[in-house]
């Protein structure tokens, strides 16, 4: 169901044209923005959860609006808090959030059918509640995440490391080698050597990682088959806002860190990472 009869007020904030100009301002952001997740990763509890559930009030604001740019009618106001809700519930336990996800699933269903009066609101309902779990989970897994016993800190490193050794193996290797388009409808500069290289990067980072970290049993094999997943999940993450962002013609997500747009363009690759990692740390040998 489309929106072209009813105008949005509500506009999404559009981004500069990057370039060799945007440098600096990524590289003040960077300087910035990583010495301040490292704190708040190391520190954990509370800390990690209050700055998840702030990163999901802005991560569910840019992508609902993305959808409603798309075409779609999401219930935008309560989406957001009720997402937000569960991520702050990740700070109590693993049951809490899936007992907040079903709440908060029924609250969605309800508020839809109030806002349209009509049988359209099981689709208003259902882009409402696919945005709000797609960001609100993963960033409710890294609160969980980082609170599991002894190995907490561990895992959830190894999930940023490996993300970043993906990012990185897929550009350079782009770059240097990439001649056959993924993917160019969605995303024009994605290559299939850029992916490869990618997934080599992330399989290497995390058999590499587990061998370091003291706490993680250490289990080649499977570290190889989890770099494997990070690295295809990731560019999957990655491709699917790409599509979204398209969809709703847009550059960024949004504006709120300098050079390098919203906080979706830097958790597209995270939102299906982390969840894998989490339940990857429940079976490890």
């Amino acid at each position: 169901m489309t929106i072209s009869d009813e105008p949005d007020s509500q506009t999404l904030p559009t981004s500069t044209s990057k370039g060799k100009s945007d440098l600096p301002a990524r590289l003040i952001s960077a300087t910035v923005l990583i010495p301040f997740l490292a704190i708040v990763v190391w520190l954990g509890g509370i800390t990690a959860a209050a700055v998840a559930t702030l990163a999901a009030l802005i991560g569910l604001n840019e992508i609902l609006l993305l959808v409603r740019r798309a075409g779609w009618r999401p219930v935008r106001e309560e989406g957001i808090i009720l997402g937000a809700a569960i991520t702050a519930a990740a700070a109590f336990d693993g049951q809490v959030v899936l007992l907040a996800s079903a709440g908060i699933a029924g609250c969605l269903l309800i508020a839809s059918a109030i806002h349209r009066r009509s049988t359209e609101f099981l689709g208003d309902f259902f882009f409402t509640i696919a945005p709000v779990f797609y960001v609100a989970l993963p960033l409710a897994t890294i609160v969980l995440l980082r609170d599991t016993p002894v190995t907490g800190l561990e895992w959830l490193i190894l999930a940023f490391a490996a993300t970043f050794a993906l990012d990185t193996g897929a550009y350079a290797i782009g770059r240097l080698f990439g001649k056959h388009k993924m993917a160019p409808s969605i995303s024009p500069g994605k290559t299939w050597e850029g992916a490869v290289g990618g997934l080599l990067a992330a399989i290497g980072a995390t058999i590499g990682l587990v061998a370091l970290f003291g706490d993680i049993p250490t289990a080649y094999w499977q570290a190889a088959l989890l770099g494997a997943a990070i690295g295809i999940v990731g560019q999957m993450g990655d491709l699917v806002e790409s599509k979204l962002k398209r969809m709703a013609k847009v550059k960024d997500s949004g504006t709120l860190i300098p050079g390098h747009g919203g906080i979706l363009d830097r958790l597209d690759s995270l939102v299906l990472i982390f969840p894998l990692v989490y339940y990857a740390s429940k079976i490890w040998p």
